[in-house]
């Protein structure tokens, strides 16, 4: 975890801290404070809550459409510019919010020019850079990282709220688009640094590679057509559909955390607590989920986190009060931690490094539609119904799927790193 001079940190853990940074900033003035924005709209417009919440809908399409998308670019141009230009973006975003003569523009501007930016800075941009820094330690480097998603959450919310006191919501979006389109480029210009190589370093701080396996920098991707390599493999499909159901039945209990609770006969602040529950839980194991996946082979980490969906699923439709919500939802937060490195070390043990960022935009696709999906679907389940417990045994029948179909994701071969993608196709191993 040190440099090959052995007298200094080895710079991908700097690298963790400020995917750290960026991950906490963007998604806290974002997705944990879209409410704080969305509240000011609505009353300074007359608007209603339906009309307000179109953001977020806005916001679920256009990561799952610009993820490909910016897959593609993070292959091909350096991390940091990327980064440079989607910051500027969201930062007009946010302008573009604080001088909205309507409703309609907060809408607009929040579900493509804020949301460009979540898309690429929230988890894709990091992903990449440290899957490129770190080889044995990926999935804890990742997990690091992603405790910036928490720890925005946290902290971001709570100093939006003040300014908005302070002054009003105009200016704090100003001041938050001003913030995002300055430092975080600052940021990013001066500390990224795409590939360890160009420091003259290898992943994880060693000395030399640990081998000349078809993934090493320096290999060249195969040829032909990324799109048609990628949506031929069995193992992006099953991998994703693992990923999609983790977390169709994240976005599923989160949208309805509060009203199970409220259904029990539990008070708006016990509500409250189980949704800080969530988020603390998820801090705790974000790391941890990622260190399993470098020690572990991926395939058991996924099986383990679909048995745990399952049981939380299984434990929520069986609670009767609120320490059974207490119960499940301390076991359902151990995904929400772990999903983010586990969805970033699947992706680097079974496909072309090179490949790396668009097959993650290529699953962001569809987990983003799966995702945008299943709170809707879930609603209807209980229109129909009058309680959760159908909406449960049907995460549960999902979860069954990819489990079911674990095994037929192939082996990579031992000591090579990953199967490459243009024989991914083949017989199990």
């Amino acid at each position: 975890m040190i440099s090959n001079s052995s007298t200094r940190i080895f710079y991908g853990w700097w690298l963790v801290l400020v995917c750290l940074l960026i991950q906490g900033s963007v998604t806290g003035v974002s997705i944990y404070s879209y409410s704080i924005f969305a509240g000011e709209v609505e009353s300074a417009f007359s608007a209603s809550r339906a009309v307000v919440m179109l953001g977020m809908t806005g916001q679920s399409i256009m990561i799952a459409l610009a993820s490909p998308v910016l897959g593609h670019f993070l292959d091909r141009t350096p991390v940091k510019w990327i980064i440079i230009v989607t910051a500027q973006i969201m930062g007009l975003g946010f302008l573009m919010i604080s001088l909205t003569p309507s409703v309609w523009g907060f809408v607009v501007a929040y579900g493509t020019f804020v949301s460009l930016g979540l898309a690429s800075m929230g988890m894709l941009s990091s992903s990449v850079l440290l899957s490129r820094w770190f080889h044995r330690y990926r999935g804890l480097a990742i997990g690091l990282a992603a405790l910036g998603t928490q720890l925005g959450g946290l902290t971001i919310p709570p100093l939006l709220a003040h300014l908005v006191d302070t002054f009003d919501w105009r200016i704090t979006a100003r001041l938050t688009g001003l913030s995002i389109a300055v430092v975080i480029p600052l940021i990013a210009y001066w500390t990224i640094v795409d590939r360890p190589s160009i420091r003259g370093l290898h992943p994880d701080g060693d000395r030399k590679p640990l081998d000349a396996g078809p993934l090493r920098e320096g290999v060249t991707a195969p040829q032909g057509p990324w799109g048609k390599q990628i949506l031929l493999s069995r193992n992006f499909w099953i991998a994703s559909l693992g990923v999609a159901v983790l977390s169709a039945t994240l976005t599923t209990v989160l949208a309805n955390l509060s009203l199970l609770a409220t259904d029990l006969g539990s008070s708006r602040e016990q509500a409250a607590w189980l949704i800080s529950l969530f988020a603390a839980v998820g801090l705790v194991f974000s790391p941890i989920i990622g260190r399993l996946c470098d020690l572990l082979d991926t395939r058991w980490v996924l099986a383990g986190m679909l048995l745990l969906g399952m049981a939380a699923a299984l434990s929520y439709s069986l609670a009767q009060d609120y320490s059974g919500l207490v119960l499940a939802t301390g076991i359902v937060a151990i995904n929400a931690g772990g999903l983010t490195p586990l969805w970033s070390a699947l992706i680097g043990d079974l496909f072309e490094l090179r490949l790396y960022a668009r097959v993650m935009g290529a699953m962001a696709l569809f987990t983003g539609a799966t995702g945008s999906l299943a709170p809707v679907a879930a609603g209807w389940i209980f229109d129909a119904t009058g309680n959760y417990h159908n909406m449960f045994s049907a995460l549960i029948l999902l979860i069954c799927i990819p489990l079911v179909c674990l095994p037929l994701i192939r082996r990579s071969t031992p000591g090579a790193g990953a199967t490459p993608l243009t024989n991914i196709t083949g017989d199990l191993s």
